[in-house]
């Protein structure tokens, strides 16, 4: 089972929704501090999970596909070292952890590609 079966594409869209609050734009609506921390809780490993099966797919990714998920990794990763408790506290933080989520969701679902040609084709012209 891959880490996204494990935790399911939709719950990763539900907990993104909450942490946007449905249509709101700007800052979340969030229930309070339990429920903050709860969901800093449930990103942080909604993260480290799809961090490893990203991690997994990553040779399969090339060009401008592997330069994104670099970068989303990379940002996944400093999120995740941020501690736990002062996400909870930061609405800016969910969301940003919820985006990653979402991102790495995403990219997780790409199909693996062959690796590009290395070699350009010689043209040889007839007599």
């Amino acid at each position: 089972m891959s880490s996204l079966e494990a935790i399911g594409a939709e719950h990763i869209r539900v907990t993104y929704t909450k942490v946007f609050g449905q249509v709101r734009l700007g800052r979340p609506g969030l229930d309070g501090e339990e429920d903050r921390a709860h969901l800093a809780g449930t990103l942080r490993g909604q993260l480290q999970l799809l961090l490893e099966d990203l991690e997994g797919r990553a040779g399969g990714f090339h060009g401008e596909i592997r330069a994104t998920a670099d970068h989303v990794a990379t940002r996944a990763r400093e999120a995740l070292a941020v501690e736990e408790a002062a996400v909870a506290r930061d609405p800016e933080q969910l969301h940003d952890m919820a985006v990653l989520a979402r991102s790495l969701l995403e990219l997780c679902r790409l199909p693996r590609l062959p690796a590009p040609a290395t070699q350009t084709p010689v043209l040889r012209c007839l007599p």
